[in-house]
């Protein structure tokens, strides 16, 4: 009997383990497409800033048609 508990202590500790490390892993998945983002941000306010921003006329008139059309 007291095999079995220790053993059920054995596998709650060993899954709250794994519990943890999948947040860990999910909180710097989170981090690094927050810092990948602020990263383009910045480009794209240097670019404006220097009036080097292009924008694609034929990709966003086909994204907003295919928007518009709910596609």
């Amino acid at each position: 009997m007291i095999n079995s508990i220790s053993s059920s202590m054995v596998a709650a500790n060993a899954q709250a383990y794994k519990d943890e490390e999948s947040k860990i892993a999910a909180q710097k998945s989170r981090d690094i497409k927050e810092v990948t983002e602020q990263n383009k941000v910045a480009q794209i306010k240097e670019s404006i800033a220097n009036n080097e921003y292009k924008i694609d006329l034929q990709k966003t008139s086909e994204k907003m048609a295919l928007d518009l059309l709910n596609l």
